[in-house]
C-alpha cells in the first residue's frame, strides 16, 4: 500500500497505476461475495454463492496459491447450506480462525489444522454434488480429493431468524468476540467461553436496530451529533425490514467496546457498550444515506479507521445513494453527548459528532482503510479501486486509481446485449 501512495503528494489528477498483478481463476461456481485478508496480509479467503470458501496463500515467489504453497489440491470446503455472504479472520493470537456468514441463517467458526483430512462440517451428499460440478468445470482429479480439508468446524451460531449478512471479529484487546448482523435487523455479539475450547460461544449482547427510527422524533437535522438528527429527515424507510447490511468495530485500545452499524434503511449509527446499564446503546446517529429528496437508500458498507495517535475517529460509509462519506467523530471527556443516547457514553470518554465529508458520488460498493487509517480504498461496479488520502487541510482527495481487468465485464455485457 505504501508503494502505491508514495508518489507526488499533491497530484493534479489521480494517478492511474500500472503495476504488476496476478489474475486468479477463483475456481468458484458462482459469484464471489466477499474477500478477506488475514492480519499479516499474506493470506486471504474468498466466500462464494456456491456455498464454498477458499483460502489463498502468498508463496516465496510472490504468487497467490490456493492449497499447499507448492501447488496441489485447492484449500476449499463447503461452509454453509446456502450462499456464503461474508468471511473474516480473527487475530492470529487466537490461532487461524475463520468465521463465515451464510444465507442459511448461521455463522460458522472454523479452525485450521495441520494435515489433510475429511471435513466434519458438511454432509457427504453435499460434498459429492459440489465436487462433481467442480470436476466438470475444473478437471479435478476426483471427488475424494475435494472432500479433504484442513479446516474444522468448531461451532455454529444459529440464533438469527433470517440470513446473516455480515460478521466481524472484535479487536484483540476485547478478547475473542465477534459481531454478526442479519436481515432480521439484529446485531448479536458472541464471546468464546474458553479460547482453548472453541466449541462453546455465549451470546454476550444483542442490538435491536429494526424499528428504532419509529421511536425517535425525526427531523431535518444537520448531522449525527444527537440521536434523532437524521440527514434524510423523519421518513421511515420501507427497507427497514431488510435489516443490518454491514458493521465495523472501533479498534481504539482506550475505547470501550464500540460498533458502527449500517442498515438497509440508509441509517448508520454508533453503538457503545455501557457498563452501568450492561447493554449496548446508540450514542450517535450518523447522517443518512438518502437521495436529495430525502428518500433513504441502503448502506452497503461501513469501515472504522484504525486510530494511530489521533484525537478523533474516522468512519467511512458508502450506500445506494451513490455516495462515499467520511464521518469525523471526536473523543470527548466524560459527561456524554447530547440527546437521548448521551447516557451510553463511557465513564471516562464520550464521542461527539463533528462533521461529514462527501468523497465520491459514483457507485461504491465497498470501502476499507489501510493499517494506519490514513488511506481509504473504495471499489464499485466500474472495475476501479480508488485510493483516498487527506491533505494538510484535512480534505480527502483521490490520489490514485487501480484499474482492474474489465475484459470479463465487457464480455458479459456483450452477451446480455445480444
Amino acid at each position: 500500500m505504501a508503494t502505491m501512495t508514495s508518489t507526488n503528494t499533491t497530484p493534479s489528477k489521480p494517478h492511474r497505476l500500472i503495476s504488476t498483478s496476478q489474475i486468479l481463476p477463483h475456481g468458484h461456481l458462482d459469484y464471489v461475495h466477499d474477500i478477506s485478508f488475514d492480519y499479516y496480509g499474506r493470506r486471504f479467503a474468498t466466500a462464494s454463492g456456491d456455498r464454498t470458501v477458499r483460502v489463498w496463500d502468498l508463496n516465496s515467489d510472490g504468487m497467490w496459491m490456493s492449497g499447499e504453497l507448492g501447488g496441489g489440491k485447492p484449500n476449499e470446503w463447503v461452509a454453509a447450506r446456502g450462499a456464503v455472504r461474508r468471511v473474516c479472520w480473527s487475530h492470529p493470537e487466537f490461532g487461524q480462525l475463520l468465521a463465515t456468514a451464510g444465507a442459511d441463517h448461521s455463522v460458522v467458526i472454523w479452525e485450521e489444522r495441520e494435515g489433510n483430512f475429511k471435513s466434519l462440517a458438511t454432509p457427504d451428499d453435499t460434498l459429492t454434488m459440489l465436487s462433481g460440478s467442480a470436476t466438470n468445470n475444473n478437471n479435478s482429479s476426483s471427488s475424494s480429493d475435494t472432500t479433504s480439508s484442513r479446516w474444522v468446524q468448531k461451532a455454529t451460531l444459529s440464533d438469527a431468524r433470517r440470513a446473516v449478512t455480515t460478521v466481524e471479529f472484535a479487536p484483540r484487546h476485547l478478547g475473542l468476540r465477534l459481531a454478526t448482523g442479519s436481515s432480521d435487523g439484529v446485531v448479536r455479539i458472541y464471546e468464546a467461553l474458553d479460547t482453548m475450547n472453541l466449541n462453546h460461544w455465549k451470546l454476550d449482547g444483542v442490538i435491536e436496530t429494526a424499528g428504532v427510527e419509529d421511536e425517535v422524533d425525526g427531523g431535518a437535522g444537520d448531522g449525527g451529533e444527537a440521536i434523532g438528527e437524521n440527514s434524510g429527515g423523519g421518513a421511515t424507510s420501507s427497507n427497514e425490514n431488510m435489516g443490518v447490511s454491514s458493521l465495523s468495530w472501533c479498534t481504539g485500545r482506550f475505547e470501550p467496546a464500540t460498533l458502527c452499524i449500517g442498515c438497509s434503511s440508509g441509517r448508520a449509527s454508533i453503538y457503545r457498550y455501557d457498563d452501568g446499564a450492561r447493554s449496548w446503546v446508540e450514542v450517535i446517529r450518523l447522517p443518512n444515506h438518502a437521495t436529495e429528496n430525502g428518500i433513504p437508500r441502503g448502506v452497503l458498507d461501513v469501515a472504522w479507521a484504525p486510530n494511530v495517535g489521533r484525537s478523533y475517529h474516522l468512519i467511512a460509509t458508502c450506500g445506494k445513494d451513490h455516495r462515499l462519506k467520511v464521518h469525523r467523530v471526536k473523543r470527548g471527556r466524560g459527561g456524554g453527548g447530547k440527546g437521548e443516547g448521551a447516557t451510553a457514553a463511557a465513564s471516562s470518554s464520550s464521542l461527539v459528532y463533528e462533521g461529514t465529508e462527501d468523497l465520491d458520488r459514483s457507485e461504491v460498493w465497498r470501502c476499507q482503510w489501510n493499517l494506519t487509517g490514513t488511506v481509504l480504498a473504495s471499489s464499485g461496479d466500474c472495475g476501479v479501486v480508488k485510493l483516498w488520502k487527506s491533505d494538510f487541510q484535512g480534505k480527502f482527495k483521490c490520489i490514485s486509481e487501480i484499474v482492474g481487468d474489465t475484459t470479463g465485464m465487457a464480455a458479459a455485457s456483450a452477451v446480455r446485449n445480444q
